[in-house]
């Protein structure tokens, strides 16, 4: 008799539960999927919305060759946290993206640590206009708006001291054409990252850049050539003359210390831009020139041009496609136990920044201790583990036009040393 009900038991909650599947359409999805490729993503059965959870560390060690006992104008050899950016990212409702990333760097890589890097919002309603607010990258400089983690060498070109990086401010920016031209402007505080204005002044800068052959088919040559256009204006009110202090961007040397005046007046950039990559194969060439207005007290808004310009190649050995500005992705990720070693990328790059030679004849700095030109070459090899995992041997090169002299009264030009960077994307 027991066994009886229990069998009634079991057919009728069998039978409820059919009933409810029938009513309800069946068994309902999750509300949110979760998966781990690139990130942590969260995202809606519908496509609407879909929240990353990721970052990325840089560690560095760099070590200077002959290394002048300075520690104001050198750095010592060091290993250090050069990035460590935990981020979250994604878009909600479809139509509505955002960002927020912070960095937490060590040692002499930077001076500040636990800062805002990129914190905005979007709408990305049509792909010919799209609006941003917030702290983000300005629309200037093609290896400045590079993420770190997808530029050839482990550190920017020098000239890259003449680019501004983040700022507060709002952007409009859209495809047309199918991709044949885009564009990016915006209005910005004009003092950098995380720094709110002092001054009613802004900053506005725009960019537009042309796949001239987008409609070709993909194995032509061209196809994949981009080209651009940059330029920004804005005014610069009573702020120190640091702002023409200048430090290599690979070994960290001070070569151009200001120590008179101000910057005062109207600041421009105008740059130009050639990326091209075809197969394993990228080339990319940048020049630009700086405008600085300097008040001397008797001498006011005299201007200082710097310009720079730099040309680097790739190649992966290894036989992938190299993508323009994103993660190369190895055809056989490392693993001994298979035979398989990843991708391998030779990287080799030139690059030149000269001030001009008013910041010696009206003061600004002493032509006797400072050199303001600079050329460099840099020489690398990128292995790529995986998607997520880079190491990256760099060996920097750096000629100034002028000696520079240290603390201990010694005077050089020629400095030779390099950079080992592992890099994980999470």
């Amino acid at each position: 008799m027991k066994l009886k009900w229990i069998a009634a038991l079991f057919v009728t909650f069998g039978l409820s539960r059919l009933a409810l599947a029938q009513d309800t359409g069946g068994p309902k999805p999750p509300p949110v999927q979760v998966t781990l490729n690139d990130g942590l993503h969260f995202t809606t059965p519908e496509g609407d919305t879909d929240i990353m959870v990721g970052g990325y560390l840089g560690l560095h060690y760099r070590v200077f060759a002959h290394r002048p006992a300075d520690n104001v104008r050198t750095s010592p050899d060091t290993f250090f946290v050069r990035q460590a950016r935990p981020e979250i990212s994604g878009f909600v409702y479809r139509d509505f993206d955002f960002r927020f990333q912070m960095d937490f760097p060590t040692g002499t890589a930077s001076a500040v640590t636990g800062t805002v890097q990129d914190a905005y919002v979007g709408w990305r309603y049509w792909p010919e206009l799209s609006l941003r607010f917030g702290q983000f990258k300005e629309p200037f400089g093609q290896e400045q708006t590079t993420p770190d983690r997808f530029i050839n060498m482990d550190e920017r070109s020098d000239f890259d001291r003449l680019v501004p990086g983040r700022d507060l401010g709002a952007m409009v920016y859209g495809s047309l054409w199918s991709g044949l031209l885009s564009y990016e402007a915006g209005a910005f505080n004009g003092q950098g990252r995380a720094v709110v204005d002092a001054t009613d002044d802004k900053e506005v800068a725009g960019r537009l850049r042309s796949f001239p052959f987008a409609g070709s088919e993909p194995d032509f040559l061209l196809h994949r050539l981009r080209l651009g256009l940059a330029g920004t204006a804005g005014t610069v009110t009573k702020s120190g003359i640091n702002g023409l202090d200048f430090t290599s961007t690979g070994l960290n040397v001070l070569f151009l210390d200001a120590t008179a005046g101000q910057l005062d007046g109207p600041r421009t950039r105008f740059a130009a831009e050639l990326t091209w990559a075809y197969g394993p194969f990228e080339l990319r060439a940048e020049e630009m020139r700086r405008t600085d207005s300097v008040d001397l007290g008797a001498a006011r808004n005299r201007k200082i041009r710097s310009t720079g310009g730099k040309v680097s190649a790739s190649w992966l050995v290894t036989g992938e496609e190299k993508p323009i500005e994103t993660r190369v992705v190895p055809l056989h990720p490392f693993d001994p136990r298979t035979g398989s070693w990843g991708a391998i990328e030779l990287a080799a790059r030139a690059a030149r920044l000269k001030i001009d030679d008013d910041v010696f004849d009206l003061g600004v700095a002493s032509s006797a201790t400072n050199s303001n030109g600079l050329t460099t070459y840099a020489l690398g090899v990128n292995w790529y583990l995986n998607r997520g995992i880079r190491i990256s041997p760099n060996v920097f090169i750096e000629r100034y036009d002028d000696e520079i002299q240290f603390a201990d009264g010694s005077r050089r030009r020629h400095f030779y040393g390099g950079i080992l960077r592992l890099q994980l994307e999470f």
